[in-house]
């Protein structure tokens, strides 16, 4: 139980927090409360207090009494000078106020001051003005009695000083009266350019619909007319509708042609022109003559002030309007008018001197104009030309036309198309086995040719053995799919980035081997014969060869003439490029034009060459006589660029279409599916579809070929594409790894369907006492004795196919390692099979 707190303890603690702000130490006293009884104990004690401390201070009061007193008279005195102080401010409170009062009304006195000085100098500005009022007012009327009176200059320079002073007055245009003064001004100015306008147009008559120009009265009439105008700014105004007039009634009639394409004659009659109701041929000499009339009329009949400023309004657009309408649509466009042309030069010429003398402008554009008459009629011959290419490829391919390729070659009395032998059995006796295996089919064909028809037999049979060299190649591209490469144009023009490149020629053939081994200088005599091969083209390049023989005739004609007159060097250039451009445009434009035919791009392809051959032909000197105007000692026109670039886009075009086939080709072949399982349905159904397919297409291919292509051509690209297709079957059975012998006896009948289209590459021409004709396969379908070969492999024995390897020609065709893949295929493992595979093994060395 916690200790009790009397109410005594309760009031000490009360007292020592007043007397000694401490706080009790005894937590009973803290946690105590603090009951009502308490407070009579604790008044109590702090009352004694209170009378303790006021016993103090009297004690210590009782010495200091006379020190208080002094505090007191102090204390006294301070407050009466408070009160003085107290006075004073109120005083000097008041006087400030009457201070105040004083500058508000200087201030007032100050503004009526300034309002009084306004209203003077408002007063003496009004006066000022109302006299000004009065005078221009008086100006105004003496104006309009000046107008009445004829006299339009004084008229007109009195209403200028008006215009002077009314500027003066601006200040004054709130004022009513200015306002008035105003509108009375424009009135009086409209009144004088009525008047000096009425003037104009009675001094200066100008009949449009009668294209008539009259002026009745002198110069000095209309010069203070034209002052008059200048000084109330009418001048402008008036020069430019003249202007206007003039080239409606007079200029544009006169240049322009009428509807019936006559001109009109301008005709001078004392002081007026016009133009006649007469019509003639259109002359710009006699245009001329009437434009050197008007202006001579203008000098004459006009001041200076008048005719200076309209020469400057109406100089440049009857110069413009000359040079647009006439000038340079009378150029003509045939060079043989241009000579008589050169006369109007002159005439021209002449006209830009008397503007010159008449001080009318942009003479000099006349003189320019004079001089670039070479160009512009370079300019429209070059529109001419382009628009006839145009014309002629809208018109379509026209009409074929057959054309022959003559060319004369020198080739050895030993070369085996000069050989007599009747005999074909032994053909290969003499073939070496490192020998280029292209020329094999060649003897075939040449095994049976004769001496009496070598010129005959050489028409179709491609003797240029891939010579890179235009005069031989000529139509023609080259055999073999290497070989198409040369005939495609690859790297001609920089086309490097083509993904269809086919693989160049072999760069290590024998250069003109022998086809029996014999090099070239191995042979005897050579002898001189003549290629002969005829081929189709289309209309096309007989328009472009005509165009660019005119350019070449017009060229030289320029040429000459250019010796005398150095106007027309710079045209010579312009001229010697056109047949560039011609060319140019026909390689933009003709892919599109000849992609309607069926066999476009062959004769896009003949086209090219034969354009090629031409301008060759055009290039080089004649054999005797006078050099034409194509091989002129200057040689103006070079076609070496335009022939390599036709060259190469006619072989694009070539190795295009070719592409576009071989991969139609391919695709259609891809349907067999390499012939795994071609004797099992569905499978059977798909190798004899594609296998039908790829036939008829190179059938189909071959007609429409035969009507564009040389012999000898039509047989190379055929040849070609049937080299893409048996070498895809070639590749497609070795990749078989087991051939069954129901898979190869189908496979044996597909490549006889597939050697079947070797009637497709018969002689254009028999030879005379051939017997038998022997088909040229061998020479345009590259592996084509390889797939022969294959034929027989396929349906042969072991014992057949080691005969063949041994004694025959099959290991011409084949590898060692081809030819055990294609056994291993087809043969199951056994002791005759490894014998087999031994004995051609060890045969091969």
């Amino acid at each position: 139980m916690p200790p009790t707190v009397t109410a005594y303890q309760l009031g000490e603690a009360l007292l020592d927090a007043v007397q000694c702000s401490s706080y009790p130490e005894s937590e009973a006293i803290i946690s105590a409360d603090f009951p009502p009884s308490a407070f009579p104990q604790a008044l109590e004690l702090l009352n004694s207090a209170l009378e303790e401390v006021k016993t103090r201070l009297r004690k210590s009061s009782k010495h200091s009494a006379q020190d208080i007193d002094g505090w007191i008279s102090q204390a006294k005195q301070l407050r009466n000078d408070i009160q003085i102080a107290r006075r004073s401010a109120e005083e000097i409170v008041n006087k400030a106020k009457r201070d105040e009062e004083l500058q508000q009304a200087l201030h007032d006195a100050g503004s009526k001051l300034r309002l009084l000085e306004e209203e003077v100098a408002f007063n003496q500005t009004l006066t000022t003005i109302l006299e000004q009022i009065r005078g221009i007012r008086r100006d105004i009327r003496q104006a309009h009695n000046l107008v009445n009176e004829a006299d339009l200059s004084t008229a007109a320079k009195l209403l200028l000083s008006i215009d002077t002073d009314l500027v003066s007055i601006q200040r004054g245009r709130n004022i009513k009266a200015v306002a008035v003064v105003e509108l009375e001004s424009r009135e009086l100015r409209q009144t004088v350019a009525r008047a000096l306008t009425q003037r104009w147009h009675n001094a200066i008559q100008i009949d449009v619909p009668s294209f008539t120009v009259s002026i009745p009265y002198g110069v000095s009439y209309l010069s203070p007319i034209a002052t008059a105008m200048q000084q109330i700014g009418l001048f402008e105004e008036v020069i430019s509708n003249l202007t206007e007039k003039l080239q409606c009634a007079i200029i544009m009639p006169r240049l322009q042609l009428r509807a019936d394409r006559c001109d009109r004659f301008l005709l001078e009659e004392n002081d007026a022109i016009r133009l006649s109701g007469l019509s003639s041929p259109p002359d710009l000499r006699r245009l001329l003559h009437d434009l050197d009339m008007f202006l001579s009329f203008i000098q004459t009949h006009l001041p200076f002030s008048i005719s200076d400023p309209l020469s400057k309004s109406c100089g440049p657009s009857l110069v413009e309007s000359l040079i647009s309408v006439r000038l340079s649509a009378a150029v003509p466009q045939e060079f043989a008018a241009l000579e008589y042309f050169n006369s109007t030069r002159e005439e021209v010429r002449r006209f830009s001197k008397t503007m010159d003398d008449h001080g009318w402008p942009d003479a000099s554009r006349l003189r320019a104009w004079a001089n670039s008459i070479p160009q512009i009629w370079l300019e429209k011959r070059q529109r001419q030309c382009l628009e006839q290419v145009r014309q002629l490829l809208r018109r379509g391919l026209g009409n074929i036309k057959t054309v022959e390729r003559v060319e004369t070659q020198k080739v050895s009395q030993q070369d085996s198309l000069f050989h007599t032998s009747k005999g074909n059995d032994d053909w290969n006796a003499e073939w070496s086995e490192g020998e280029e295996r292209s020329f094999g089919p060649k003897q075939v064909e040449s095994s049976n040719a004769s001496a009496d028809t070598e010129e005959e037999d050489v028409r179709a049979w491609g003797l240029d053995d891939g010579k890179d060299n235009r005069k031989t190649d000529g139509n023609s591209p080259v055999g073999g799919k290497d070989d198409e490469a040369d005939a495609w144009g690859w790297g001609d023009d920089g086309d490097d980035d083509d993904d269809s490149r086919s693989p160049q020629p072999n760069t290590n053939r024998p250069a003109r081997q022998g086809v029996n081994g014999y090099d070239k200088a191995q042979r005897g005599s050579e002898r001189e014969i003549t290629l002969r091969e005829s081929y189709n083209i289309t209309s096309l390049p007989l328009g472009i060869l005509d165009l660019i023989n005119s350019i070449v005739a017009d060229a030289d004609a320029l040429r000459t003439q250019s010796a005398g007159d150095s106007t027309l060097a710079s045209a010579v250039l312009g001229l010697s490029n056109l047949p560039s451009l011609l060319l140019i445009m026909y390689r933009a434009s003709a892919s599109s034009f000849y992609s309607i035919n069926n066999s476009g791009n062959m004769f896009l392809y003949n086209d090219c060459l034969w354009l090629v051959d031409q301008l060759q032909q055009m290039m080089q000197p004649p054999a005797q006589g006078p050099e034409n105007p194509f091989t002129s000692s200057k040689r103006l026109i070079r076609f070496d660029d335009d022939m390599a670039a036709l060259e190469a886009f006619g072989k694009r075009s070539y190795g295009k279409e070719m592409e576009s086939q071989r991969t139609i080709l391919k695709d259609l072949l891809d349907g067999a599916q390499g012939f795994a399982n071609c004797t099992e349905s569905p499978f059977s159904q798909e190798c004899d579809l594609a296998v039908a397919s790829i036939i008829d297409r190179i059938r189909d291919i071959h007609k429409q070929w035969r009507g564009a292509l040389s012999h000898s051509a039509l047989l190379q690209s055929v040849g070609s594409l049937l080299g893409t297709v048996i070498d895809k079957i070639i590749i497609d059975i070795e990749d078989m790894s087991d051939i069954s012998e129901p898979e190869s006896q189908r496979l044996t009948a597909y490549c006889k369907r597939v050697i079947a289209l070797e009637d497709l590459f018969l002689p254009q021409e028999l030879p005379t006492g051939e017997a038998e004709t022997v088909p040229l396969t061998a020479v345009y379908a590259p592996g084509w004795f390889k797939f022969q070969y294959l034929s027989e492999v396929l349906d042969s024995s072991l014992v057949d196919i080691k005969y063949l390897w041994t004694d025959g020609g099959l290991r011409l065709e084949y590898e060692v390692e081809e030819m055990v893949d294609l056994i291993e295929a087809l043969f199951a493992d056994s002791e005759h099979r490894r014998r087999a595979i031994g004995e051609i093994r060890r045969a091969s060395g």
